[in-house]
């Protein structure tokens, strides 16, 4: 193996280094300390490495070089390479030149553009939204004119992982919820003599409100989170890729049975909490005002009328298709990554809440309008 041997020649203030032989890990360290002695000298403001003669070049060399590089423009000199061949010049722009590339500042969108791009994606997602939402009905309406079929007790299966395990706690929070209430407008109203109102306020606020929206805030957190998270760890598991390579609509596998089961438990949890809540109001006004519960219940049933229970469980639906979609929604477009899956749990709780909140809202305020309760 040739060794690479240099020469220095002075042409005033510049040093010109010519390179013979292979510059490669066994032979580069010459090299190196050549251009290294002509660094330190302060009449050489150049150096010029002829590669004229220069066999082969390995990394080793292209790192001699690049280091001679960066020492000399340290030093405000200049370091310029002659007679390269186009196999050492490609090995030599491989290498990073030492010198600090700055990206262009970039100020980012203006709160203008911002506001659009986020429109156009609240756009988008509402369009892919509504489209799940045909294709649900769509496969649903098919398995009810049987010309498809869901998988062997789907429907029954969500129905007790959805709704059983519920069934406590959304009883336990509707019987505190219940006393709460009562309590609160027995100790004010008492002081007015007009403690058989109390069984009113509670009748109207679990039908008409308290009940379905806590029912639907306990299936988010319980039912939205875990269909998310299902359909999600599926994505990631190409599951429902496979599904579709075989011919079979995910959305009718998986999103149907979900949809099916949430119309049924959310209607059967919230009259459920209706009942409790009252129960609760009528033991608060037997203890705290001493109204016989036949008093409360006689008052109950005048007052709380069929478009009062119409009202609560018709919220109740919307409400179980808003945690419905956009569980499935959001964890049928989850990424192939596990965090993914997060945060399509994450925002589909958010999202539901924040959907359920606002048609409560809408609820209330056309209700209201439309005439008091009577």
């Amino acid at each position: 193996m040739p060794s690479a041997a240099t020469s220095v020649e002075r042409h005033g203030r510049t040093a010109v280094v010519r390179v013979r032989g292979d510059v490669v890990i066994s032979t580069s360290r010459h090299l190196y300390n050549t251009l290294r002695g002509l660094n330190k000298r302060r009449d050489v403001h150049k150096v010029v490495v002829d590669f004229g003669e220069v066999g082969r070049l390995d990394s080793s060399g292209v790192a001699v070089v690049e280091l001679a590089r960066r020492s000399l423009q340290h030093a405000g000199k200049d370091l310029e390479l002659d007679q390269l061949d186009e196999h050492h010049r490609a090995a030599l722009e491989l290498a990073p030149d030492g010198r600090s590339k700055q990206a262009p500042f970039d100020p980012g969108p203006t709160w203008l553009e911002a506001i659009g791009e986020r429109v156009i994606d609240i756009g988008a997602t509402l369009r892919e939204l509504g489209h799940l939402v045909g294709q649900t009905v769509s496969q649903g309406c098919a398995v009810l004119a049987r010309r498809r079929h869901l998988p062997k007790n789907s429907i029954g299966h969500q129905i007790l992982l959805m709704g059983a395990d519920a069934v406590f706690i959304v009883a336990l929070l509707s019987f505190l919820l219940g006393m709460t209430i009562a309590f609160q407008g027995a100790v004010q109203l008492a002081k007015f003599g007009a403690g058989v109102f109390v069984a009113d306020m509670v009748g109207w606020s679990m039908v008409r409100e308290f009940a379905p929206l806590m029912t639907a805030v306990v299936l988010t957190g319980r039912t939205g989170a875990s269909i998310a998270a299902e359909l999600g760890a599926m994505r990631v598991g190409r599951e429902i890729d496979a599904l579709t390579a075989m011919g079979v609509s995910p959305v009718r596998f998986l999103v149907v049975p979900r949809i099916a089961s949430l119309t049924f438990i959310q209607p059967a949890l919230t009259l459920m909490a209706m009942f409790v809540g009252i129960v609760a109001g009528m033991l608060v006004c037997s203890l705290v005002l001493g109204m016989a519960p036949t008093t409360f219940w006689l008052r109950v049933v005048q007052r709380v009328t069929f478009a009062d229970f119409a009202q609560g469980l018709g919220k109740s639906l919307v409400f179980a298709w808003i945690i419905g979609f956009t569980g499935s929604h959001l964890g049928l477009r989850a990424n192939t990554d596990a965090s993914s899956v997060g945060r399509a749990t994450t925002r589909a709780v958010v999202v539901s809440i924040f959907l359920i909140i606002i048609v409560d809202a809408v609820f209330a305020t056309i209700i209201t309008l439309a005439g008091p309760p009577a």
